[in-house]
């Protein structure tokens, strides 16, 4: 089992995004991080909370990256561009970070009874650290098909130039 697990999540980083349309529960859950993170990255805490047990700085540090994280990957889903993936890399390195410090939040409060919310977002953060690597696979393979490309309109245009220079046979005869 351990092994297939493995195989799994090897797999799953070496192969390239799908890209369109994403899937509407992940921007669901981008949309609902950039609400809750606004209020966060200014200091406002729900009374009763995790983040109202952590110093104002680490939570507005959290809610930056939290809200921005979940922003800049909803800006990249949008742009069908190389900047958008970009754009949707960062994002997601910042929102994984955001759930991840969260998580272990989470735990070091609250510790056993916090772990179905811990899991749900530890889930989240991998879920984006994921993301990530997909990403850059699939940057990787996009850059090696225009590479492909490009070699092929230069022998193209290579044996075009050949033809121009050689002597028409034709005329010849």
């Amino acid at each position: 089992m351990p092994m297939r697990l493995f195989r799994f999540v090897t797999r799953s980083v070496r192969v390239p995004a799908v890209r369109y349309p994403p899937d509407p529960r992940a921007l669901f859950m981008l949309i609902l991080c950039v609400v809750v993170g606004v209020p966060l990255s200014m200091g406002n805490v729900t009374p009763g909370s995790i983040a109202d047990q952590m110093e104002t700085p680490y939570i507005i540090a959290w809610g930056i990256m939290l809200s921005g994280g979940a922003l800049l990957t909803l800006v990249g889903t949008a742009r069908q561009t190389v900047n958008g993936v970009i754009t949707e890399q960062v994002g997601s390195v910042a929102l994984g970070f955001a759930c991840l410090i969260y998580a272990g939040a989470i735990w070091g409060h609250v510790r056993w009874s916090g772990t179905v919310p811990m899991g749900i977002v530890c889930g989240l953060g991998l879920a984006s650290g994921l993301r990530y690597f997909q990403l850059r696979a699939y940057l990787r393979d996009v850059e090696q098909l225009a590479h492909e490309i490009q070699l092929a309109e230069a022998r193209e245009h290579r044996a075009d130039e050949l033809r121009e220079r050689l002597p028409d046979e034709r005329d010849e005869s």
